[in-house]
């Protein structure tokens, strides 16, 4: 697709200043109930076995992995990591021109996929995710300005259910460093350094609504207080003339850079799968 193409979904000029001065942008209404549903489902059966993932990317609340609460089935889940890698119906919503027309103002028409996640945060167990800055995981990989990581609404996302919270025009800040946390339930948490948790402000979000935001941002989201799912899908991505951090093959372990719209580029982030692996090819089960 070329970036000359008619974008139906771009940013407007309102969107666009809003990005410049908080770091983030929200839509509500992008996608239907029946399109999350049919999204939720296929997740659902990805937890109970119907349909295949490698099993390394299936997680259960820490919670429940370590017997401190006793729960089964969804209820006890915590996320899919890297879905639209082996799911076709994930690289859809991926490659959605909801999703990406907005992309296009923010990282140019040439646009690959590099981390996705179903999370189901479930009622009363469910974990946040403490203050951080998704370029101090992304930087250590790739070379470039910013990803962008897009988190759409499952379910209703507010203050009592987990909710995101942002510091607006934190953006413009440097990288600081994340600290490990004594006594975290689930081992990929990090908390960045020197933040004061007063400039936080929340994000709530009903069902089908969108939030894009600049890898730089500092946000994070509370624990599940209430007896509902705050189920999300969040799908990161990076322009396709970014670089490797280091060009050793070494370097580049994990999951398949998929492509997405545009153009790849052959001396810059280039190994792109364009159709879904099976569990077989990944070399895990």
């Amino acid at each position: 697709m070329s970036g000359e193409t008619a974008r139906t979904f771009a940013l407007s000029e309102v969107e666009l200043a809003q990005w410049q001065r908080d770091g983030y942008v929200v839509r509500e209404g992008v996608f239907t109930a029946e399109e999350n549903d049919r999204l939720r489902q296929v997740a659902e059966d990805v937890a109970e076995g119907r349909r295949r993932m490698p099993l390394p990317h299936v997680n259960r609340n820490a919670l429940v992995e370590d017997g401190k609460v006793a729960r089964e089935g969804i209820r006890a889940m915590h996320k899919i990591h890297h879905p639209s890698c082996y799911l076709p119906e994930f690289l859809q919503r991926v490659r959605d021109p909801r999703l990406t027309d907005p992309l296009v103002d923010l990282l140019g028409p040439d646009l690959l996929g590099i981390n996705n996640l179903f999370i189901w945060k479930a009622p009363e167990i469910g974990l946040g995710f403490p203050w951080h800055q998704d370029k101090f995981y992304f930087g250590k990989r790739f070379r470039t300005h910013t990803t962008v990581g897009t988190w759409t609404a499952v379910d209703a996302a507010d203050e009592e259910n987990g909710c995101l919270y942002v510091i607006p025009g934190s953006h413009r800040r440097d990288i600081v460093e994340h600290d490990e946390l004594a006594g975290s339930q689930q081992s990929e948490f990090r908390l960045a350094r020197g933040v004061d948790d007063a400039e936080g402000i929340a994000v709530p979000a009903p069902p089908g609504a969108v939030i894009w935001f600049h890898s730089h941002l500092l946000h994070k989201s509370t624990d599940n207080h209430s007896a509902r799912f705050r189920r999300s899908y969040v799908a990161h991505y990076l322009s396709a003339q970014a670089e490797w951090m280091n060009p050793d093959r070494s370097a580049r372990r994990g999951q398949p850079i998929m492509w997405v719209r545009g153009q790849t580029y052959p001396d810059k982030v280039h190994e792109v799968e364009r159709d879904v692996l099976s569990v077989e090819e990944s070399g895990a089960d």
